[in-house]
């Protein structure tokens, strides 16, 4: 380059400092291409829907909390609301109960006593009246409607009215039969009784049928 002139040499400068910039922008264009070889188009498609995924998330929470709000709001109103229907509900239960539940009239003289037996006609619960008093008994009878919230049509015979419980069941273990026994005091009925005597013969002869069922299933092996 010594026999070159200025002019000749600042072009030669020039070609190579564009071969240098040529160069250098042909691998920059292989760059961005690769980058794009290897970034596949879904990728910004992917992040799109990335965004729209979050934004629908962030609405779908929203109102998810809406609905859980209103329905939460709802119950506890309804749950006042409907307090007082099963206030009532429960009210004419009771009703309903006690109208079938048997009630007897309060009396006074005496706190107990005991239904020994009901007929329908007067005349035979008078005879058995008759009859128990012959037998020492405090007994009368009375119709049935009259004495209690029952409809039933029926004369009932009793003995007493006794004190207390006591000196009811002390006189009911002279009846060999069920009787049911009511307190006066408050008109409710204490239960069905059976003296002891009738309570042995009732175990006795369970436990005779049940011999007898032990025994028929041995024969029958």
């Amino acid at each position: 380059m010594g026999g070159k002139t200025n002019e000749e040499k600042l072009r030669i400068l020039q070609e190579r400092l564009a071969q240098i910039k040529q160069k250098q922008d042909d691998v920059r264009v292989v760059a961005e291409e690769k980058e794009e070889v290897m970034t596949p188009p879904e990728f910004h498609e992917n992040k799109k829907d990335k965004n729209s995924s979050f934004r629908w998330l962030k609405y779908l929470t929203i109102i998810i909390g809406l609905v859980y709000g209103t329905y939460y709001i709802y119950n506890n109103s309804t749950m006042f609301e409907m307090k007082p229907i099963i206030e009532t509900n429960e009210k004419s239960k009771k009703e309903i109960e006690d109208k079938f539940v048997l009630k007897y009239k309060k009396r006074k003289g005496g706190d107990n006593i005991a239904i020994v037996k009901s007929f329908e006609d007067q005349s035979s619960a008078k005879a058995l009246v008759n009859d128990l008093k012959v037998k020492g008994f405090k007994a009368n009878y009375f119709f049935l409607p009259e004495e209690s919230n029952s409809i039933e049509e029926v004369y009932q015979v009793f003995i007493g009215p006794y004190e207390n419980e006591e000196e009811t069941r002390q006189w009911i273990e002279n009846i060999n039969q069920e009787v049911i026994m009511i307190k006066l005091s408050t008109g409710s009925v204490i239960g069905k009784i059976k003296n002891k005597k009738l309570q042995l013969e009732e175990k006795l002869a369970k436990e005779k049928a049940e011999k007898e069922r032990l025994a028929k299933e041995k024969a029958e092996k």
